[in-house]
């Protein structure tokens, strides 16, 4: 899923710039991620963005959310430098909304797809216990 952030540099967007993690950790454990974190590219006007998979490193410890700071660069004022990350599973959700999901009849499985249609970007594992029924994200298979 792709992320994007906003540089500035005394308010005006910053461009040419390249950004690197200051941090990248998982949200509940604190786990050090950043040496698989995705690169940065820019997009232009100040825009910059990244990719990541869920089920995949940095994001292949799938029960937690990763949180970080980008690092804009020394060329940047103080206040306009750092730029948190928070990389949830709520945020899949706009995904879901956007892109095919397929579900199988016979076990109640949801695989969400990538923007292309055809690349699995996760899964919703059903279970059926005697009064609920839970859904589960997974890396997909």
């Amino acid at each position: 899923m792709l992320y994007y952030v906003y540089l500035t540099n005394n308010g005006a967007p910053a461009t040419g710039l390249s950004p690197t993690w200051n941090a990248l950790d998982t949200a509940e454990n604190g786990t050090d991620k950043s040496g698989s974190a995705p690169s940065i590219t820019e997009v232009g006007g100040g825009w910059y963005k990244f990719d990541v998979v869920f089920g995949t490193a940095p994001w292949d410890v799938t029960d937690e959310d990763l949180v970080g700071s980008i690092d804009g660069g020394s060329s940047l004022a103080t206040m306009e430098r750092y730029k948190p990350v928070a990389i949830t599973k709520r945020g899949l959700a706009l995904s879901v909304l956007a892109h095919k999901g397929i579900q199988t009849k016979s076990t109640g499985d949801v695989v969400y797809y990538d923007q292309d249609d055809t690349t699995a970007a996760f899964k919703a594992d059903m279970t059926n216990a005697a009064s609920t029924i839970t859904r589960a994200l997974a890396a997909p298979s």
